[in-house]
């Protein structure tokens, strides 16, 4: 029976970054300081950023998610750096500098091929950017669609598996959990939370693609009904059925 919706991560599986450059991305908002009163250097900058980044990473824990606009306020203001435009802007200048994101494979015609079947569609993230942020990145990536709504763990405190993120995607949507699909990369994170949350899960596993998680994965944690998917063809194949 084919779902009403379909939800869906967002790295690794909608699309992926080639291209990442961690120091780029963090100083590309340089330019647009209006105060430095340590000639704090980019690299300082950056250095700075990954050493705590890490550390709050070690006391967030699995479940719970931080957020990109108090973490440079945060840092902004430990250095007493000021700039000319909003944290909003700094965010998005940040985060199109940090990866030169793509589409998976047939990501697009994929999601076309909902549209022409009324499923409706959403996306349920984690990740520190702004659900704001998002946004832009998949209206960018995806011109020509639009998605019903889009949640980033940053804006929800809670971070897959969690079921309380995957609850409130259910809530949003208006329908029963066992009416969503869930397509993710990562077996722990998207597939076994998705199953927990009562939302059918599908494994998307694509091995032409760059993947940082696909290390994490192990097929034998899948004893579960699951679709097992290597590519979006698959999936309109099973949509078809």
């Amino acid at each position: 029976m084919n779902p009403k919706m379909i939800l869906f991560d967002y790295g690794g599986t909608l699309a992926c970054d080639p291209i990442y450059n961690m120091t780029e991305g963090n100083s590309a908002i340089f330019p647009y300081i209006t105060e430095n009163p340590h000639n704090i250097t980019r690299e300082q900058f950056s250095d700075y950023i990954k050493e705590l980044f890490d550390e709050i990473k070690a006391l967030r824990g699995e479940f719970i998610e931080i957020h990109e606009h108090i973490f440079l306020r945060y840092v902004l203001e430990h250095f007493d750096i000021r700039l000319s435009i909003s944290i909003e802007e700094a965010e998005w200048i940040i985060c199109t500098s940090l990866a030169k994101n793509v589409q998976t494979p047939d990501a697009d015609i994929m999601l076309k091929t909902l549209r022409e079947k009324g499923i409706r569609t959403g996306i349920v993230s984690n990740l520190i950017w702004s659900g704001a942020a998002l946004e832009r990145v998949m209206s960018e990536l995806f011109p020509e669609h639009k998605f019903d709504f889009i949640m980033t763990s940053s804006e929800y405190i809670f971070r897959k598996p969690d079921t309380h993120i995957f609850d409130m995607a259910v809530h949003k949507s208006g329908l029963k959990p066992e009416e969503i699909w869930y397509c993710g990369n990562v077996i722990d994170i998207d597939i076994i939370g998705a199953k927990n949350a009562g939302l059918f899960p599908v494994f998307y596993d694509n091995q032409d693609i760059p993947d940082k998680f696909r290390k994490f994965n192990d097929i034998s944690r899948i004893d579960f009904p699951c679709h097992h998917i290597g590519g979006w063809g698959e999936l309109i194949k099973l949509l078809e059925k």
